[in-house]
């Protein structure tokens, strides 16, 4: 078609994805050439999703959301704000009753390539570097964006455009080949011009229908599109196209995505801001910002009078005029606030997070098709009552709530699945295994890794019932399918159960690995402590704790033979978590037979002297062995032979976490001294680091207090024998209701 003819019936509108100034611009230019047909940069098996943007309902910012069934991970996400312009042309042609297409390659088509970098990006920071700008941004917010007159604005882009790729810039047309992905590799340029091609594929045939047409895309193609060269040449750039299938929905989007920051390449900087310009009067626009400003500041309890900021507008009107610029940009308005109402830089991080990115996120209706899975999992949340945003949330789970109980359920089923919306936090100031805190926040990612999930089954209890039982199967690890048994429980998922226990059960058997067997009996005993908190039943637990129980005290003993230092550290660990386990379950007969593997271990020949040292320690913190006896142990180590570190091990396990017990027995913090001093000056250097390693894990106080019992700077504390009888006995009826005793 001859270039007169066409430019009678195309209109190709170059825009700057999510800009507000070339949205106004776009509007105002549809209005006036009223085509007949609106093609928009999209990819072209979405169609079906431009109907799903333009409905009412829909609150943006949104998404459409295009991926490769098999391989979610590598998803393209299309995000629309209210004041992008194809969002506007969509909205534009719904509303005058005017069919509008996505023309880009289809999502099958670019989800089968990986493209390699471009760096046509750098052709507007040298623009606005000639133009005495800082960035592009900058240049194309003032030039563009903050533009009240539209006319004119689309001849001089793609005068400009033109110009520009005369001379592109250069490309980056090295594979990577350190990527890790197998899939088909494609330098930009080309990738570019695949696009290009079936861009204009798609315009010849609007013009075979239709009279008028109207082209929305980013401004870098503008040239591409304003001539339609032989019908072969695209044809044969676009033969040989990989094909994917693919899915496609519409999810909610965040400002805080739409930026740079994000990693999205098309982002801007300070979508709130943009939004500001897209929803007020260009000549409003300073004013009401740094009001908004000022409203923060005061919700801040900081000073931000009127009359700061009528000075505040005043000194970015003077920084644009000596720019040059028609009106202040964001630039001009962040640095008269800065200067009229503060710098303080927490202020300031405030003031960016809610005026420049915003913390806003979009809705979609409830007729738009969602993965299965996020359908149940939204039905959830409206149920429990959960908040779906992009606000950072704590909420502080009580599990004898009935809703709370379930909430957890729910966070522990999604954990499960690699759904990260909710993350498990550290319980601060609560005791007892009823509470919980967890830390919500909404990101559109969660979307895909829902996706990935679905291939589990279609509602989040199936999912993540099916997800333990084949994790379970493939594991190879005891200690892994204890994990597995402690997450199904807390998940509540009883159908996976039978076969994860019975996992469980067999690798028990075969395990001979003693420090494994501990690893997988540290989460089952939780499980059994706080079984009824959680409302399950834990007897198909207990067996396989009571069995893994008696293996590890029959096989400590040769577990800690020829240990070196690394395995003996590790294993002194296991031996507290265990310790642990039997003081708090507190059953004799286990209590019985772990006191005697202690013993074994202490005694041990051939084993390393910290784990001696540590077994000697829980003898004495289960009332097994009293003070005196760590003393003459102490010296025994030290007059047998041993050397100097392997003394100073024994100290360590002896003595590690804790520096109670040489305050309170005279007799060890002796022994300790008295070894000390013995050392000459040679041992003395190559032990210090080993003790002072020791000492270190004591509290302040309790290292204060030991060297003032060293130095004599205080006496043992003694009790005055002359009490006050009438005093103490007027405690005893409130100790007597404490203690539920009798009087």
């Amino acid at each position: 078609m001859p270039r007169t003819a066409l430019d009678e019936r195309v209109r190709v509108f170059g825009i700057r994805h999510h800009g507000p100034g070339s949205a106004r611009s776009l509007l105002a230019a549809l209005d006036e050439w009223a085509p007949d047909v609106v093609l928009i940069e999209g990819p072209s098996d979405a169609q079906e999703a431009i109907g799903y943007l333009t409905d009412p309902e829909l609150v943006p910012p949104v998404a459409a959301l295009v991926y490769p069934v098999e391989n979610p991970r590598c998803a393209a996400y299309y995000p629309f704000a209210e004041f992008s312009p194809e969002f506007q042309a969509m909205r534009w042609a719904r509303g005058r009753g005017v069919p509008a297409s996505f023309i880009d390659l289809p999502g099958s088509t670019s989800l089968g390539y990986r493209v390699g970098e471009g760096r046509a990006g750098r052709v507007l920071d040298e623009l606005a570097n000639a133009s005495g700008f800082d960035d592009g941004e900058d240049w194309w917010e003032h030039l563009v964006e903050q533009r009240s007159d539209p006319r004119e604005l689309f001849k001089a882009i793609a005068q400009l455009m033109t110009a520009v790729r005369e001379h592109p810039p250069e490309r980056a047309d090295e594979e990577d080949a350190a990527s890790g992905d197998d899939r088909l590799y494609i330098t930009d340029r080309d990738y570019e011009d695949k696009r290009e091609a079936h861009m204009r594929r798609a315009l010849r045939a609007a013009l075979n229908v239709h009279e008028k047409v109207a082209v929305v895309c980013g401004a870098w193609h503008v040239p591409a599109l304003r001539d339609l060269p032989p019908v072969r040449q695209d044809d044969e750039a676009l033969k040989g196209l990989p094909k994917v299938k693919v899915g496609m929905t519409v999810i909610p989007w965040t400002f805080e995505r739409l930026t740079f920051a994000s990693g999205y390449g098309a982002g801007v900087r300070s979508p709130q801001f943009y939004d500001l310009l897209w929803s007020t009067p260009p000549e409003e626009t300073s004013y009401r910002w740094l009001l908004l400003v000022a409203r923060l500041l005061r919700k801040e309890d900081l000073d931000a009078s009127p009359a700061s900021v009528i000075e505040a507008v005043r000194l970015a009107d003077a920084l644009a005029s000596l720019r040059g610029r028609s009106r202040p940009g964001l630039r001009e308005l962040a640095e008269s606030a800065r200067s009229i109402l503060g710098s303080d830089e927490a202020m300031w991080r405030l003031i960016e997070r809610s005026l420049v990115v915003g913390q806003r996120m979009g809705s979609v209706p409830s007729r738009v098709p969602a993965p299965p899975l996020q359908a149940d999992l939204a039905a959830i949340q409206k149920r429990l009552r959960l908040k779906v945003d992009d606000q950072d949330r704590v909420l502080n789970l009580d599990l004898r709530n009935e809703t709370d109980l379930e909430r957890s359920r729910l966070f522990h089923r999604l954990t499960m699945l690699g759904v990260h919306w909710a993350l498990s936090e550290r319980v601060h100031g609560k005791k007892g295994t009823f509470h919980e805190d967890w830390r919500t926040k909404w990101r559109p990612e969660i979307v895909i890794e829902l996706v990935e999930a679905g291939v589990h089954g279609n509602t989040v209890i199936s999912a993540a019932t099916q997800f333990a039982t084949s994790s379970a199967g493939q594991a190879g690890s005891l200690a892994v399918v204890a994990g597995l048994v402690e997450s199904i429980l807390l998940a509540d998922l009883a159908e996976a159960l039978d076969p994860v226990i019975a996992k469980l059960q067999s690798l028990s058997a075969t395990t001979t690995d003693v420090g494994e067997l501990i690893d997988a009996l540290v989460p089952l005993s939780a499980l059994l402590r706080y079984g009824t908190v959680r409302r399950f039943e834990a007897d198909q637990v207990k067996p396989v704790a009571d069995a893994l129980y008696a293996r590890i005290c029959v096989g400590l003993p040769g577990a800690c033979l020829s240990l070196d230092q690394a395995g003996a550290e590790a294993m002194a660990g296991r031996l507290d978590s265990v310790n642990g386990i039997v003081r708090l379950e507190d059953r004799p007969e286990e209590s019985a037979l772990w006191l005697a593997t202690l013993q074994k271990l202490a005694e041990l020949r051939g084993g390393h002297p910290l784990v001696a040292g540590r077994a000697e320690r829980l003898r004495f913190d289960l009332n097994a062995v009293d003070g005196d006896w760590l003393a003459l142990r102490l010296g025994q180590e030290a007059s047998r032979g041993a050397t100097a570190p392997e003394t100073a091990a024994f100290v360590e396990g002896l003595l590690a976490g804790s520096g109670a017990v040489l305050i309170h027995h005279r007799p060890l913090l002796d022994a300790v001294d008295s070894w000390v001093a013995a050392l000459d000056e040679s041992l003395f250097d190559s032990v210090l680091p080993l003790v002072r390693r020791t000492f270190s894990t004591f509290s302040k106080p309790e290292r204060r207090q030991i060297g003032e019992l060293i130095s004599g700077g205080v006496r043992e504390l003694t009790v005055d024998s002359e009490l006050d009888m009438e005093r103490a006995t007027s405690v005893l009826p409130v100790i007597r209701q404490i203690l539920g005793l009798s009087e």
